[in-house]
């Protein structure tokens, strides 16, 4: 940097400190939001969704070709639970020996895939609608999974303690919002003001004990399922 700065001239060396300066502030102007998220008896909620819509500032724009990926493996589908912003295009690669067969009869999308791991990917699907997108396998009906779709930027998913954090929420009013898998009703909601001097601190009780998500199996190779 000390070498940057005799080679430039003094005049765009200064400029280069005002930008740095004033990206710093744009930073120290973000918030952080953390929430806390437990079931009916008070423990832990895992694998559940925290986000968060801005009530008085503008969302960013969504970036085009947004992709995530949801893999058949081990006979499950893994992520179990995956978080996007709508618009955000879904892959489905299948890294089992056996053909699986997705479907979704859920409002948010509704589809039907084939995907065989001896054959090209399918092409990617557009999860364009906010909502809940349960998975299954019509070949294997141990299977399930959830994709959820929300309309912010701001998302995440809770880790095996039930916490998770928002990061880089410009200050401002926020609607929060709680959802999990296999809920009923819409999703649990708060009305939170983010400061950007501290972490503001947000926590949410669900009604019901999640269901554990199905375990991975470790199959034969000469097991016969759906159409093989």
């Amino acid at each position: 940097m000390q070498i940057l700065a005799k080679l430039l001239p003094r005049k765009f060396c200064l400029s280069l400190s005002v930008l740095g300066l004033f990206s710093y502030s744009l930073a120290a102007q973000a918030g952080l939001l953390v929430g806390h998220l437990i079931d009916k008896n008070g423990q832990a909620m895992g694998n559940a969704v925290l986000f968060a819509t801005p009530l008085d500032t503008p969302s960013p724009a969504k970036k085009p070709g947004d992709t995530s990926i949801v893999a058949q493996e081990n006979y499950a589908f893994s992520p179990f639970l995956t978080v996007i912003r709508s618009g955000t295009q879904v892959r489905f690669p299948n890294k089992d020996n056996h053909e699986h067969h997705l479907k979704s009869f859920s409002p948010a999308k509704t589809f039907e895939l084939r995907v065989n791991s001896k054959k090209e990917e399918p092409a990617p699907i557009v999860f364009d609608k906010a909502g809940e997108v349960a998975l299954v396998c019509h070949f294997h009906d141990w299977m399930r999974g959830f994709i959820y779709v929300v309309d912010t930027p701001y998302f995440s998913k809770t880790d095996a303690s039930g916490s998770v954090a928002l990061n880089n929420l410009p200050a401002g009013k926020y609607e929060v919002k709680a959802w999990a898998p296999n809920m009923f009703g819409e999703p649990l909601a708060q009305t939170v003001q983010v400061a950007n001097d501290g972490p503001t601190n947000v926590k949410f009780q669900f009604s019901f004990v999640p269901k554990a998500p199905p375990a991975p199996r470790n199959l034969s190779k000469t097991a016969t399922f759906g159409y093989d």
